[in-house]
This record gives structure tokens, C-alpha cells and sequence, in this order.
């Protein structure tokens, strides 16, 4: 499962992605019933945290409930990931990336508690918006809706993330989404950007 990137350093991108893709797979080998109490353990609730199971915080991140779910994860991640990762460094990159979805996890459970929240998404929205931050003017391509290919600045992809994320959350529309988990995800990441102030920057 150890993965080394090509200075020979270990890759904890491809770690997370790997670990998130077993994890998967291991749900699928379970019963309904099955998927109903690993995700109670390990994904994130108010009753949970309640209880004491504080590792909720970090376990739910890597639970995801369809392939599409875990697919667009993985995608944002290893967009945006890979170059974040180059620029701290693996184990920093690790701490980035699970504080980002310890924080998205807080704000859902305080804006918008429901019974299990399970998921990369606060995470990941955290890398990119601190992706967007670090290099805002560079031109990327997306996919709009996942089918029409539009150009922009990276500065726009953060921006969008953050806005629809507060749209969903006060109109309540899309409430089946973890939106307030990504809208604290971005948020930490932006916060951490802008807070540390990174004096070296990679050019690409």
C-alpha cells in the first residue's frame, strides 16, 4: 500500500487515495445491515461524538456511500493534491488535509447535523480551495456538470465552492450533501493558506 513518488519520498497522496479505494471495497462485502453499523461507527454523528467516539472526526473521511461519491472525490484530490503535497510535503500535506476535514466535520454537525455524515469532501474542498489560493491566477480546465469543459482561473474554483457551498447550506436545498462540510473544508483551507503564509511557492 506504500507508495513512492519519484524522488523516492513516500507519496501520502496516493496512500489516502489507496486507502480510501479499500475501504470502499470492503463496504461492498458487507450486508446492508453491515453498512449501517460500520458507517454508525466510523462515519460522523452527533450521537457519535456524543458517546465518545471522538475518532469519527477523522475515520468518516475515508467512508464513502457510491462509486461516483468516492469517484469525484479521489479526482479533486489528486487534481489539486498533488501539487499541494509537492509544496509542504508529505506529512504536512497529511495534517492539511485531515485538519480541513476535522473542520468540515464541525461545521456540519453544527449547521447541519443529520444521521451520519461520510465522506472526503471537506477534506478535498480544503485542498482545493487552498490550491486555488496559492496559485489563483493559473488557467484550469473543468468539467461543468461533469460533461461541458469550461477554462478559468483557479481563484474561481475556490470561490465557486465556498459560495454554492453557503447557498445550499442556508437555503437547504441539496440537503442529502454534506454542504456544510464543505464549506468548512474550504474554509480551513483558505484559513491555513492565509494564516501561514507560505514564503516559497512552486512554480508550475
Amino acid at each position: 500500500m506504500l507508495s513512492l513518488r519519484q524522488d523516492g519520498r513516500l507519496s501520502v497522496l496516493r496512500v489516502l487515495v489507496g486507502l480510501n479505494i479499500l475501504i470502499f471495497l470492503f463496504t461492498l462485502l458487507l450486508s446492508p445491515m453491515g453498512v449501517i453499523r460500520f458507517e454508525g461507527f466510523f462515519g460522523l454523528s452527533m450521537r457519535g461524538i456524543s458517546e465518545g467516539m471522538i475518532w469519527q472526526f477523522v475515520t468518516h473521511q475515508f467512508l464513502h456511500g457510491s462509486l461516483f461519491h468516492l469517484l469525484v472525490n479521489m479526482l479533486g484530490l489528486w487534481f489539486a493534491g498533488r501539487i499541494l503535497e509537492n509544496l509542504l510535503g508529505g506529512w504536512k500535506f497529511l495534517l492539511f488535509y485531515l485538519t480541513c476535514g476535522i473542520f468540515g466535520g464541525i461545521f456540519q454537525l453544527l449547521l447541519a447535523p443529520g444521521p451520519v455524515l461520510i465522506g472526503a469532501s471537506g477534506a478535498v474542498c480544503g485542498v482545493v480551495a487552498a490550491f486555488s489560493a496559492l496559485y489563483p491566477e493559473m488557467q484550469i480546465s473543468v468539467l461543468l456538470f461533469f460533461v461541458l469543459p469550461l477554462r478559468m482561473r483557479a481563484k474561481w474554483l475556490g470561490r465557486i465552492i465556498v459560495i454554492l457551498s453557503l447557498f445550499f447550506v442556508l437555503t437547504g436545498l441539496m440537503g442529502n450533501v454534506g454542504n456544510a462540510a464543505h464549506l468548512g473544508g474550504a474554509l480551513a483551507g483558505y484559513a491555513i493558506v492565509w494564516l501561514g503564509k507560505p514564503r516559497r511557492r512552486s512554480r508550475i
